[in-house]
């Protein structure tokens, strides 16, 4: 049994590696999907390509698959997540173990795998899953970590690295990876190793996007720190964004964490309060038996320099992750991944506490918790349940995210909907057709259309006028009030819903809607109509790029 117990953290890992893989997309499912795998083929975060800060380990790792396997870039970088996502179930069972003992562990890594927010981004493309594989890693290391050990440095490399994936990484997981160097280092010189350590692993990957990014550092330091000025200034009280945004990123925050490891406080408390009434008891000279899981100590290691237990050493992890989320900017629900993991362990560690009968109950509870946690993913179509929805306190109101589409059902309908709208393709014309998309009816697809109709020219209208052209993988901001067309063509507008100017050009005949399974609507426009407040007109001379 004990070398079953061995194998648990790569048990774990394989089994949610699995589900990821049996659950993954066929195509991009987000906006920022979409971004990320056109980045394989054309880096440029001024061009969108992918976003700003780049991401470029992400990229470079999904190319490395793509060269090794033959499979597609969409493919490619999903594979790349799933592994992180699943190195992370794996690594969490590992960390438990040490912290609290076997129940920790394994309950830990069902919590993570069956999460509806780690699944998602475990089977779609999306850097977050490495954002909770470093946290994991750091954790590991910072643990782990004793006075003159090599914990330090290769906790600054860890971080290091993990910034090529995700640049926030350096905020929010700088503290963890603090705890590691303070616990490990003794004097000048192996600070200096720490830095220089970290120094090197930033390099691996800034050093070649320089390279590889037109315009090279300059261009990304500068959009970087536009992009995250931008950002701030919409969401973060520091940075004067305005009341009422703050408070919808402060619900948003609280709302996805709440739904992450909500269902987990019950058995935090009830086992809280267990451990009080025996401490009660304990003080009047009742004994207790010991811990369920808990191991002999055996030899005690050199004391670190930072003595932690390990519910303040899970809140030293979980802080600063939550704090920069609620603060500063929470962008979507894989913002929570890079506190996820401490988040459950700590929430966890009471009940591991339990004495072994009680440990039963909480092992049905973890049970349970998974068996919500993967019906919601796998059959829902949000993790929330439609009948709570705007019905209750902030966290189900449809403002802050409410019902969380993070599920399988958001998925399929991705790959349903990109997979029939290459129908498209057969019934227009590349070089005289445009394709058409309105900002808050449907403009999510013009991403997604340049990805998978790249050979169209894609406009995006916005306030009454083209902000965007695109095609073959780059775009240009164009910002006028008139849609251009090859002569002889049409503009193709994509939409989720018929407005009544495309109604009144209906009847006038100069718009007619086509009969294709592509899900949204489909209506073929004449040159010299208005609609949406631009012109469609018809260019002489005009060529598709």
């Amino acid at each position: 049994m004990s070398r079953l117990w061995r194998w648990a953290p790569w048990l774990s890992g394989g089994l949610a590696l699995a589900a990821y893989m049996a659950s993954r997309a066929r195509y991009p499912t987000e906006w920022d999907s979409v971004q990320l795998v056109m980045g394989m083929d054309r880096f440029d975060i001024l061009q969108g390509s992918p976003h700003a800060p780049g991401y470029w380990l992400y990229v470079a790792a999904g190319r490395a698959v793509r060269a090794t396997t033959g499979w597609g870039g969409a493919t490619s970088m999903q594979v790349v997540a799933a592994l992180a996502a699943a190195a992370t179930v794996g690594l969490a069972c590992a960390v438990g173990t040490r912290l609290g003992g076997r129940w920790l562990g394994v309950s830990a890594a069902v919590i993570l795998a069956t999460s509806p927010f780690l699944w998602f981004y475990g089977a779609t493309v999306g850097t977050y899953s490495f954002d909770a594989l470093a946290s994991v890693v750091l954790l590991w290391l910072a643990w782990r970590a004793r006075p003159r050990s090599w914990h330090g440095v290769a906790a600054a490399m860890t971080l290091g690295l993990a910034t090529g994936f995700r640049q926030t990484s350096l905020i929010v997981l700088a503290p963890l990876a603090g705890v590691a160097v303070v616990r490990s280092t003794r004097g000048v010189r192996a600070v200096l190793a720490a830095g220089l350590a970290g120094a090197a692993g930033i390099a691996c990957w800034l050093v070649p996007m320089a390279r590889e990014q037109p315009g090279g550092f300059h261009v990304i330091r500068a959009f970087g720190n536009r992009t995250f000025m931008d950002t701030a200034r919409r969401t973060s009280p520091f940075y004067g964004a305005p009341r009422s945004a703050v408070l919808n990123n402060i619900g948003q925050a609280t709302g996805y964490t709440a739904m992450a490891v909500g269902l987990l406080v019950p058995l935090t408390l009830a086992a809280l309060a267990v451990a009080a009434v025996r401490a009660r008891r304990r003080r009047r000279g009742s004994p207790s038996p010991a811990p369920a899981g808990a191991e002999h100590p055996g030899p005690a290691p050199p004391r670190p320099r930072m003595a932690l237990t390990a519910p303040l050493f899970l809140a030293v992890a979980l802080v600063p992750s939550v704090a920069f989320v609620v603060l500063f900017h929470f962008g979507k629900a894989g913002y929570v991944l890079s506190f996820l993991p401490a988040a459950v362990l700590l929430l966890l560690w009471p009940a591991a506490k339990l004495p072994r009968r009680a440990l039963v109950g909480a092992s049905l509870v973890v049970v349970a918790v998974a068996g919500v946690d993967a019906q919601r993913f796998l059959q829902a179509p949000g993790v929330l349940p439609a009948q709570a929805l705007d019905r209750g306190p902030w966290l189900t109101q449809s403002a802050y995210g409410a019902p969380y589409f993070e599920t399988l059902d958001a998925i399929r309908q991705v790959d349903h909907e990109t997979a029939a709208y290459r129908a498209l393709a057969a019934r227009f014309d590349a070089r005289r057709d445009v394709l058409v998309y309105v900002w808050l009816d449907g403009a999510h697809r013009y991403r997604h259309a340049m990805y998978t109709l790249s050979q169209f020219t894609a406009s995006m209208v916005k306030d009454g006028r083209q902000e965007d052209t695109g095609h073959h993988l780059t775009w240009v901001h164009t910002y006028s009030h008139q849609v251009g067309v090859p002569a002889g063509g049409h503009a193709v507008f994509v939409v989720d819903e018929p407005q009544n100017d495309l109604q009144l050009l209906a009847a006038e005949g100069h718009a007619r809607e086509m009969d294709l399974p592509t899900g949204p609507r489909v209506w073929v426009v004449d040159p010299g109509s208005h609609l949406f407040g631009a012109d469609v007109v018809s260019v002489p001379g005009l060529l598709a790029p």
